[in-house]
């Protein structure tokens, strides 16, 4: 090997070896980066050369990895191991005269990983067929429970960046969403330097991109997993996914997916997206050139993060690249939002489509300051929830999301006044302690054999009023039975089995808090009444 650098990553610490030195060594699904100077300066690096990188695992296998420009004369491949043993690698540039590109090989031994986060332990995060949930690698299921701050890895410092992670790790969240690039969240203008420029052609700015590097990191390093948005999709200007030409708007997400393919990372391919329609094909080429069957030999998970209300499943179903359904519902527990969640399209459709997670990645936000929101976040949550064979939510806060500071106002979203609050009251907030609870209750449950079960409720309140509707999930035997009730009143479950349940319960959500259910049976029913000022789950054991 000539003129090949070896960056490894391992854990926290960051080692260099050149050729000459002992082979390299990287913990399994961790990272291993390789460096190559160039020796040709290129004036479109990322349209007048391409560098890929084949690796063979112990076993045979072979996963090709694509290089990135990381400026000037420097090139970069990320690759996540995924055995334990020796592994080789081999680089192909389409510049064959490239010396300092093309042709180099070398080896590197995957090693055991010693860290106890489920990520290193358990292996990337996976999207089994079959399944309605997503797993680790090695099949343990894993419970997605997203925070929303799309601005935070753009805005924040890292001491910011640090207290975040760390407090969300704490409060047991599992993934963070996260936008990549300027969009009207954030314009070009406010950014030193923005992710790209230009339109046709684009001009990538690593630096950009050398300082995400460390907030997706430590995303990483917290046990965490990243799920960023390659292309925000919504109409208007500043926004890649809608302004840029489809090339452009591919090339973009060619490069993020190169450099972040080898982190932990649930893809967003477009964000807040209108992805049917007149828009269907667009953005189906969109994702069969950058996760196609050629393009995906490393198991990625991949999703689009839909505009509200905006159902795209059946259109979808046939596109292979796509793993993960996700959707938004708006920011209001309206009638017809509430209608849409309990009566729609995902109520309609989820058994009638190739098995996928089917996840509100972005249901109501919660207001800083404002009485009684966190309520309203926890029944948006759970009509969504409920909806859908059990997977996960994602939450969100007015003022975390655009990572305010106290005095500042988000860019482009109709805020009027300076904000009391800043991100970090965001986090804090009591529904965001409430939601973070989540993982704990669900994971005492074998959560992921839940599907909706309407039948089972004689009566699900919505009749008096939409607000009042109940939904039921349980698996398929019947051992296991949720009911949600999102206010006081009367649960009759169906039991055509007549089964006696061993353990009855109510879980309170905005206390985290469980107490004895006392039931009736009758023939073939069981009733009970939640007393509780809000909602309550039942759970039937």
């Amino acid at each position: 090997m000539k003129k090949l650098l070896l960056t490894v990553v391992a854990g926290l610490a960051f080692g260099l070896l050149t050729a000459k030195e002992d082979i390299p060594k990287v913990p399994i699904w961790d990272r291993f980066e390789l460096t190559f100077e160039s020796p040709v300066a290129y004036d479109r690096p990322v349209y007048d050369v391409a560098l890929q990188v084949t690796f063979v695992s112990p076993s045979g296998k072979k996963y090709q990895s694509e290089g990135f420009w990381d400026g000037e004369s420097r090139w970069m491949v990320r690759f996540m191991p995924n055995e334990k043993g020796k592994w080789s690698f081999r680089t192909t540039c389409s510049d064959v005269a490239n010396s300092g590109l093309h042709d180099q090989n070398g080896t590197f031994v995957c090693t055991k990983n010693r860290s106890s986060l489920p990520i290193y332990r358990n292996g990337k995060i996976v999207h089994r067929p079959g399944d309605y949930h997503l797993s680790y690698a090695d099949g343990t299921p894993f419970f997605y429970l997203g925070c929303t701050t799309w601005n935070g890895a753009m805005r924040s410092t890292d001491e910011e960046w640090e207290t975040y992670l760390q407090q969300r790790k704490q409060n047991t969240y599992t993934v963070i969403q996260f936008v990549t690039t300027q969009w009207r969240g954030l314009p070009a203008s406010e950014l030193d330097p923005p992710a790209f420029s230009g339109e046709d052609p684009i001009r990538i700015n690593p630096l950009f991109f050398q300082k995400l590097d460390r907030k997706i990191d430590r995303i990483n390093r917290m046990g965490l997993v990243a799920a960023p948005v390659m292309l925000w999709a919504y109409p208007g200007d500043g926004n890649p996914g809608d302004k840029l030409p489809i090339e452009s708007a591919i090339k973009l997400a060619e490069y993020i997916k190169a450099r972040y393919e080898a982190y932990h990372v649930i893809w967003n391919l477009g964000g807040d997206g209108y992805f049917t329609g007149s828009n269907l094909a667009k953005w189906q080429e969109i994702g069969r050139r950058v996760f196609g069957e050629d393009k995906n030999t490393v198991d990625n998970v991949v999703t689009l993060h839909a505009a509200g209300r905006r159902w795209y499943g059946n259109d979808y179903d046939g596109e292979e690249w796509l793993s993960m359904i996700s959707y938004q519902t708006g920011h209001s527990n309206s009638e017809s939002t509430i209608r849409w969640k309990t009566q729609g399209p995902v109520v309609e459709n989820w058994a009638q489509l190739k098995p996928r997670p089917i996840i509100d990645t972005e249901p109501v936000y919660e207001a800083q300051g404002e009485p009684g929101n966190a309520y309203e976040v926890r029944k948006s949550i759970f009509w969504s929830m409920f909806s859908a064979p059990v997977a996960g939510v994602g939450y969100g806060a007015w003022s975390t999301w655009p990572w305010l500071r106290v005095g500042e106002k988000s860019f482009n979203h109709g805020m009027r006044n300076p904000s009391q609050y800043d991100w970090k009251d965001g986090i804090e907030s009591s529904g965001s302690i409430q939601v973070g609870r989540l993982y704990s209750f669900f994971n005492r449950l074998t959560w992921w054999k839940l599907r909706p079960q309407a039948d089972l409720l004689e009566d699900n309140g919505a009749s008096e009023h939409v607000a009042r509707t109940m939904m039921a999930v349980a698996d398929d035997q019947g051992k296991l039975i949720l009911v949600y009730v999102p206010s006081a009143q009367r649960v009759v479950v169906k039991n055509e089995r007549n089964r006696r349940f061993k353990k009855a319960s109510w879980y309170y959500p905005a206390t985290g808090l469980y107490e004895k259910a006392e039931l009736s049976y009758t023939e073939n029913r069981i009733e009970t009444e939640s007393h509780s000022e809000e909602d309550a789950i039942l759970v039937l054991q």
